[in-house]
């Protein structure tokens, strides 16, 4: 007599799913590591500061009015260049208008270039006579004599001057002079000293400081008032920082979705809920039944009832729903529950008898 070889047995419930499930370790390494990587750069962001190429110790004006309503302006630097692959040969500094002369600079200054476009920005360029590295302190000094610098409103006379700022080079103190020839009925100074009036502090990249001096006569050549556009200064060292948050944020909410899906692995092990997984294993795909399993579990429920001989034969009509909805089952048929929940499961158990 033919003897009978029992089959494997199906079983795709939520118990059997549960008792075979094994704890996601790498996954909740990888989760960990994720953190630690999103907290340093939440740190990095909060503490980061870009490095500027250079920063100006002392930066001077001295300004002095002349009679026929010209300045005559004395610039004093004394700079620390910070970057450790470009030498420092030559820097540009801002002038009120293309209409002035160099009267005198210091002996490290071997050429002076103008330039002037056509929206109205105006500097000269300095050229040292050797390069100056990292670290190495020095300082330079010119003097300009500015013209069509003397406004006039109703019987007021003044000058609104704001001296160079530098958008990427902070300054640790600045000085301004402005010097007292009399007749001087207004002005925004923090100081007087002898005959010069000054305004002192410090300069973030970007900042900077309007000298405004009204006089009650002034017998010179005046010009049209024209309100100061500062829309030319900010922080180019500031924008870098804004830079560098927009990239990290970025790399934070990709590391974040990546958690999220570690994160269902590691409850579904506890809770059997997830919205890719159940019970650690990749019952759900976005949300739908894993193919593999549900072709598995389909192939387990059409066994029943389909066996022959003397074997054991599963009991057709059997239907085990882990969820809290409605299910209708049909001997033979496929038992399910909504899409909402984290599995679908079959109680159903297949065994084919074979003769040898």
């Amino acid at each position: 007599m033919a003897k009978r070889k029992k089959k494997a047995f199906y079983d795709f419930s939520e118990e059997a799913i549960k008792r075979h499930r094994k704890f996601p370790v790498a996954k909740t390494l990888g989760m960990m590591a994720l953190v630690l990587v999103q907290v340093f750069c939440v740190l990095f962001m909060c503490f980061w500061e870009p490095t500027p190429q250079d920063v100006i110790d002392t930066y001077e004006v001295y300004v002095t009015p002349k009679d026929d309503g010209s300045l005559d302006i004395e610039y004093r630097f004394v700079w620390t260049p910070l970057d450790d692959d470009e030498p420092l040969t030559f820097v540009y500094v801002g002038i009120a208008n293309s209409d002035y002369t160099v009267l005198s600079h210091s002996a490290n200054i071997v050429r002076i270039e103008d330039y002037a476009d056509e929206d109205g920005e105006c500097h000269i360029d300095l050229y040292f006579k050797k390069a100056y590295t990292k670290g190495k302190t020095f300082t330079f000094s010119f003097t300009v004599n500015q013209r069509n610098m003397l406004c006039k409103q109703k019987d007021t006379y003044f000058y609104e001057f704001v001296p160079c700022w530098f958008n990427a080079t902070p300054i640790s103190q600045y000085t301004f002079y402005w010097k007292d020839t009399g007749n001087i009925t207004a002005l925004n100074a923090d100081d007087r000293e002898d005959d010069w009036y000054i305004w002192r502090g410090a300069m973030e990249a970007g900042e900077y400081r309007m000298m405004c001096v009204t006089y009650d006569t002034f017998d010179a050549p005046v010009v049209a008032y024209r309100a100061w556009d500062d829309s030319h200064a900010y922080n180019d060292l500031q924008a870098d920082k804004i830079g560098v948050i927009i990239l990290l944020s970025a790399v934070i909410l990709v590391l974040l979705i990546v958690e999220l899906f570690f994160a269902d692995v590691i409850v579904s092990y506890y809770r059997g809920r997830g919205f890719f997984y159940g019970y650690g294993h990749p019952m759900h795909t976005y949300g739908r039944t894993n193919k593999r399993y549900q072709k598995a579990a389909d192939k387990a429920a059409q066994t029943q009832g389909s066996g022959y001989g003397h074997g054991h034969h599963v009991r057709g009509g059997g239907c085990a729903c882990a969820c809290a909805c409605a299910c209708a089952c049909a001997g033979g048929g496929r038992a399910g529950c909504s899409q909402k929940d984290t599995y679908r499961s079959a109680s159903a158990a297949a065994q084919n008898d074979v003769d040898e």
